[in-house]
């Protein structure tokens, strides 16, 4: 495939932010409105922008994105929470807050525009991300990936689709397979990564479904059923991702 150019939110800052608003849509909508990604998010502009990155093709397009956050963490890599994305975007911004010097970086976003995907462009996103934490003197990359596939079997708990195989040995799930072909190592299910809470009209509005009564729903691209409740007029989805370990060389291809 061509050769793609990595340019970071501090280089071309409205380029960035453009593609970003632009791309929206690759999420359903619910995913937007986590609490804590509405409170934080704009910290990683704001204070560590050299961490968020657009890739450019041959003819300057951006056509993929990426957000990282580093943190510290002084656990084990199995015992990482979890509570996974919202915990380490968390963490990321109150570790430099507090002046803790981070030891590894987290993944937190990988977006490829919905015209450029299917074209192998989410394999050069994560090797991209795995070179910017690298060229940053980090060892140790890790990610809360939300695995693609898992939408098709809201009913299988996350523990056990996380390690899921092909006959090749390789993840079943796309996405978990592009960070195990780049050295990924899945360590273990993050099942509270994100809590997105919502009205029912909220909830509505979000999924174009009607919620005629309170109970478990399983939502268009959603990874685990959604809980009703419209006695208290509230929605309720736990999002589950897997933890990833990439470990990192010096100098990355």
């Amino acid at each position: 495939m061509e050769t793609l150019t990595v340019i970071t939110a501090t280089q071309d800052p409205e380029r960035y932010d453009d593609f970003g608003r632009a791309t929206l849509d690759v999420w359903p909508e619910f995913m937007l409105h986590s609490a804590v990604s509405l409170r934080l998010w704009q910290h990683l502009t704001l204070d560590f922008p050299d961490y968020q990155f657009l890739l450019l093709n041959a003819k300057g397009q951006p056509v993929a994105m990426g957000n990282s956050i580093p943190f510290r963490y002084e656990g084990g890599i199995a015992d990482l929470p979890d509570e996974g994305w919202e915990w380490v975007l968390q963490k990321g911004v109150d570790d430099l807050a507090a002046g803790r010097e981070p030891n590894m970086v987290s993944a937190l976003q990988i977006k490829v525009a919905t015209s450029f995907q299917g074209q192998g462009i989410s394999h050069e996103a994560v090797r991209a991300m795995r070179q910017v934490a690298a060229a940053h003197g980090f060892d140790t990359l890790v990610a809360p990936v939300r695995p693609s596939l898992k939408p098709n079997y809201p009913l299988i708990p996350i523990e056990r689709y996380a390690f899921w195989t092909r006959a090749d040995g390789l993840p079943f799930d796309p996405w978990l397979r592009v960070h195990a072909r780049l050295g990924g190592e899945i360590v273990r299910a993050c099942p509270k990564s994100m809590r997105i809470t919502g009205t029912v009209e909220e909830w509505e509005a979000w999924t174009g479904m009607a919620f005629p009564e309170s109970g478990t729903y399983t939502v268009p691209g959603a990874l685990e059923p959604v809980e009703i409740d419209r006695e208290r007029d509230v929605g309720v989805y736990v999002e589950p991702n897997v933890w990833v370990c990439h470990q990192l060389s010096p100098r990355e291809d």
